[in-house]
């Protein structure tokens, strides 16, 4: 059915992005703030390491206890408890008395993004009816915008504003937060499709089964596409250390982290990919190829193969975290979302950690990259063969 701009639901559109921008902020913030944090806690390496690692490990297992708070408390509910967690969490790392509770109020910031993340899909198709893909490939470049904010904008925007003490400066990031959880508090459900009704029954569980072979279809689809895109982030800087080509490291960050937010408006721009198996495809092989590049190339040439598998696979993550509210219906969007998130963050957290300690024993420093290279290209196999993947329920 064709739609006009006359009936386009742009505030619910507004309130979608505004929700997916606070997605990577407070986890995207720590990072550049890394350094002045471990001075402050006395952290070494691995603590700072672990700054940036357990909220994503605490959105992968907090997939299954978000379910159940969609279910039982319903979407908007739980986006607006999930936004306000994370906020005050992220708030709180700059008060806490220990790196005990330091660590501690991080894995709570992750499990509050886990909530909401897991309830966006549904949102789309209880805030847009009749608009789900618009609604996803909204809320997803918001999401990218916000990487880029939270990456980019901390060390020459807000600390300043915070007159440098990266404590103020996690405060001054929550602020923003809380007005957007205030704002979603306000949205009505559009008439014609109440909350309760697009959830499902009650007696239908919100919670994955494991047995379900497309809960693990696509979330090791969704671990392929996160684990070749952070492999790299990962381990990026000491690669060109070891190529002699650490002229090129302060650009070609600045160019990779910003492939996701190219490739969210070009999903933007072609919401018609969501649910179907080409374009899935296409970007799964390209991100392969590009790791492949860059792993075995030098100079510019593996710059531009890098370049290739940051978009690629943003393009992948996109459409893949799009898919449960493209194929499913009422709590089966939670489900899948839920099942998929859990095998695909666990996964894409244990990856990077194999190639690191590969690359430690072995005196091939790209060994780090191999165990992501090949998880990625084995996953291949796993897209299908359907032109649009089929109605989960």
């Amino acid at each position: 059915m064709k739609h006009t701009s006359r009936t386009l639901p742009i505030a619910m559109l507004a309130v979608l992005w505004l929700v997916g921008w606070t997605l990577r902020v407070p986890v995207l913030a720590a990072p550049p703030l890394a350094t002045r944090m471990a001075e402050s806690f006395g952290l070494e390496a691995a603590g700072i390491g672990a700054l940036t690692m357990l909220p994503v490990v605490a959105i992968a297992f907090g997939a299954i206890p978000a379910a159940l708070i969609i279910g039982r408390f319903g979407v908007k509910t739980a986006i607006v408890g999930g936004v306000l967690l994370m906020a005050m969490a992220s708030s709180a790392r700059g008060y806490a008395p220990s790196s005990t509770i330091l660590f501690g109020v991080s894995v709570l910031m992750g499990l509050g993004v886990a909530v909401f993340q897991t309830a966006l899909p549904t949102a789309t198709r209880v805030w847009t009816p009749g608009y789900v893909a618009i609604g996803n490939a909204v809320y997803l470049n918001g999401m990218m915008v916000g990487e880029v904010s939270g990456a980019g904008l901390t060390l020459p925007l807000v600390l300043p504003l915070a007159a440098g003490d990266w404590r103020a400066a996690l405060l001054l990031w929550s602020v923003p937060i809380v007005l957007i959880a205030l704002v979603t508090a306000l949205v009505r459900t559009p008439t014609g499709a109440p909350e309760a009704a697009c959830e499902g029954s009650h007696s239908e569980t919100p919670l994955p089964r494991w047995n379900d072979l497309f809960v693990w279809q696509y979330g090791m689809l969704l671990a392929g596409s996160v684990v070749v895109f952070y492999v790299i982030n990962s381990y990026v800087a000491v690669i060109l250390q070891a190529r002699d080509e650490t002229e090129a490291l302060a650009w070609l960050l600045f160019l990779y982290n910003a492939t996701p937010l190219l490739a969210s408006f070009a999903v933007l721009a072609a919401p018609h990919w969501m649910g179907k198996r080409g374009p899935i495809a296409a970007s799964a092989a390209l991100s392969v190829v590009g790791l492949a590049g860059f792993t075995f190339l030098s100079g510019w040439a593996s710059w531009l193969f890098a370049l290739l598998t940051g978009f690629a696979a943003s393009i992948e993550l996109i459409l893949l975290m799009s898919l449960p509210a493209a194929i499913a219906d009422g709590r089966a969007v939670t489900r899948l979302t839920a099942g998929m998130t859990m095998v695909g963050y666990g996964i894409a957290f244990a990856l990077p950690l194999l190639g690191g300690w590969l690359a430690k024993r072995g005196d091939w420093l790209e060994f780090a990259l191999i165990p992501s290279l090949i998880f990625g290209a084995g996953v291949l196999l796993l897209v299908g063969k359907q032109r649009v993947y089929p109605s989960y329920r």
